[in-house]
């Protein structure tokens, strides 16, 4: 559009012709056209210089002054010619750029850098000059003001942010160090030590699960420790009565009678101890490693009724009735051996503890069926015994504890040792119990106690059923579960 403007009787070009028209805004017709589109080319720090082809003039337009005029001219000559590949001096249509002195309104020159085009002015036909249009590069401008600026402030921010983010992980690391230093400060001896770190984000529960970890840490090593004693304190007695009754044997010479008797006292000590030794090693065995069950299908009610069985003597001896009730077909995946161990030691306690107050001891076997659909093989023992206070329910499957405390080989060293025998055979050693909530447990079951003070107990081995055999089977309702 600039080279449009060539005038043939001036020889020059009239750029002045392309500036927009003054138009009366309040006259404006609504409809009509916007004189926008005809704005003025050269707006800003834009420079021109128009080159005659035949007089060798030139015309500077815009803020060009002598020596940016002196400056084209080189770039034409030079730089215009090697960017299109020729030596002439009369370059059209390439683009290029250079340096350009612009002086300033206070009268000082500033090199710019400055983007060219040059273009051929035709006029009725005729070459008549070049025109070479310049804009300031805006990309060199805001490199030069920007990079003294980036050179400054990126340091200063690199530092700060350094400084920044050093506090900002020092801050976040602080509840990492804490359980650092609580770890190292945690001993097998001493496992009180608790974090306590009050926050609400992923350290906070990490500290929180510490916490826990470590409460259980402690009943375990509590639980180990309190096992360590109560072994020692339970294998300790008999070996106590047994040097007791050797000792006063070779005290002096007795009759036969007399050795017979205390030669039946150690012998039954030895059976007591052997019996706990056993019980001891199934545990410490369970405790190590899983053991192998060698599971079969099986009936419960076999099972029961083989418990029941060999238990009838101890019953009659202590004066209480074992009574078998119904004792349906019962199929479960199970090893025989371990279930007979828990079904024994299940109906041995109610003997024990039924002797001497109540009367009998019932046992029955049944299916029953739970609101999920699951089936379970059902062994339920109940006496009428003293029963079971609730304070020590939670506690009946520890291992030694016993709802009656009474150590009774302390207090009664000087008592006759066949008295203390039979103290220990009625009180037992606590372990019948722990081994009964293993086998049901490694069976995929449980053991649940149901009592109240002077109102019998009754016990519940509920193992999974056989899915074939539960559905062949009329299922008792929930509703009668811990009957009787």
């Amino acid at each position: 559009q600039a080279a449009s403007a060539y005038n043939p009787s001036t020889g020059l070009l009239d750029v002045e012709s392309l500036a927009p028209p003054k138009v009366d805004v309040i006259n404006a017709q609504p409809n009509a056209k916007s004189v926008a589109a005809s704005a003025y080319l050269l707006p800003g720090q834009a420079v021109a210089l128009f080159t005659h082809a035949r007089v060798g003039g030139v015309q500077a337009i815009g803020s060009l002054s002598p020596a940016g005029v002196t400056a084209l001219q080189a770039y034409l000559v030079n730089g215009a010619a090697r960017s299109s590949g020729t030596t002439s001096a009369h370059v059209a249509d390439t683009y290029g750029e250079t340096t350009i002195p612009i002086e300033s309104s206070v009268g000082v020159a500033k090199s710019t850098d400055y983007v060219l085009y040059s273009t051929d002015v035709i006029s009725q036909g005729q070459l008549v000059g070049t025109l070479t249009v310049g804009l300031p590069n805006a990309i060199n401008q805001t490199t030069q003001a920007v990079l003294p600026a980036l050179l400054l402030a990126g340091p200063i921010t690199l530092l700060v942010a350094a400084l920044g983010g050093y506090w900002l992980a020092s801050r976040a690391l602080r509840p990492v160090r804490l359980i650092t230093r609580a770890a190292q400060q945690i001993s097998e001896t001493d496992l009180s030590a608790r974090l306590r770190l009050k926050r609400r984000d992923e350290l906070g529960e990490l500290a929180a699960t510490f916490d826990h970890m470590l409460t259980r840490l402690e009943a375990a090593f509590q639980r180990q420790r309190q096992f360590t004693a109560d072994a020692s304190h339970e294998l300790r007695t008999p070996l106590t009565i047994i040097n007791l009754e050797v000792t006063r044997a070779l005290a002096q010479r007795r009759t036969p009678e007399e050795y017979e008797q205390a030669l039946g006292i150690i012998q039954a000590e030895n059976l007591a101890m052997s019996r706990l030794v056993g019980d001891l090693l199934t545990l410490a065995r369970a405790d190590a490693s899983p053991l192998r069950l060698h599971m079969a299908p099986v009936d419960l009610s076999d099972v029961t009724l083989e418990a029941v069985e060999r238990l009838a003597p101890l019953a009659c001896q202590r004066g209480v009735a074992l009574v078998v009730e119904a004792l349906p077909e019962v199929r479960l995946m199970g090893d025989r051996a371990a279930l007979t161990q828990a079904l024994v030691n299940l109906v041995e306690n109610g003997v024990k503890y039924t002797a001497g107050v109540g009367s009998r001891v019932r046992v029955t076997t049944c299916y029953e069926s739970t609101r999920e659909g699951d089936v379970w093989a059902v062994a339920r023992i109940a006496d009428d015994g003293p029963g079971i206070a609730p304070e020590h329910l939670p506690h009946l499957f520890d291992r030694f504890y016993r709802a009656d405390t009474a150590r009774t080989a302390d207090s009664q060293d000087g008592q006759d040792s066949g008295a203390v025998a039979s103290d220990l055979a009625r009180d037992g050693h606590g372990l019948g119990l722990a081994i009964a909530q293993w086998v049901a447990q490694a069976h995929g079951g449980v053991v649940e106690a149901q009592s109240a003070a002077g109102a019998g107990a009754c016990f519940e081995l509920r193992l999974p059923a056989l899915a074939e055999a539960g559905k062949q089977k009329p299922l008792a309702e929930e509703s009668s579960r811990g009957a009787g």
